[in-house]
């Protein structure tokens, strides 16, 4: 716990934190506005497996458009101090998935921007980990 106050007194770790939330907020926003009027990730033909995959989750549709409004809604509402622990809660799972595409697909370079992502959402966690103690520590 001691960890945690002091990581948040550091104001390197302050910039990190405040990077990571406009960062995060940005890149869903940015990559939800783009599944909204339907255009597809990449233009990597079906023959490649990175362009199969996202070939697949564009032609699901209705899929391929709730990603893009659950990122818009997510990346707009981390701005806000109100939600910013429900929106780091619910942004990681989302971050690991891109992680974990992004190795499974073997996509160049990307699996050092992910991981800045997954570090990034990690920070905000633990940030805040004050308001997740009582699901996490047993009560005394």
């Amino acid at each position: 716990m001691k960890f945690i106050y002091q990581l948040k007194r550091n104001k390197l770790m302050i910039i990190l934190y405040w990077c990571a939330r406009i960062g995060l907020g940005l890149s869903f926003i940015i990559s939800g506005a783009r599944k909204l009027p339907g255009i597809r990730f990449t233009s990597l033909g079906i023959d490649n497996p990175i362009g199969l995959f996202f070939e697949a989750m564009h032609s699901t549709g209705f899929y391929w458009n709730f990603i893009g409004v659950f990122q818009i809604l997510i990346g707009f509402l981390i701005f806000f101090n109100r939600f910013v622990v429900f929106c780091s809660l619910l942004m990681m799972p989302v971050v690991i998935n891109i992680f974990l595409i992004s190795i499974a697909l073997h996509m160049k370079g990307t699996p050092f921007i992910t991981s800045a992502m997954l570090l990034g959402n990690v920070l905000m966690l633990l940030w805040h980990f004050e308001n997740y103690k009582s699901i996490f520590m047993r009560p005394i």
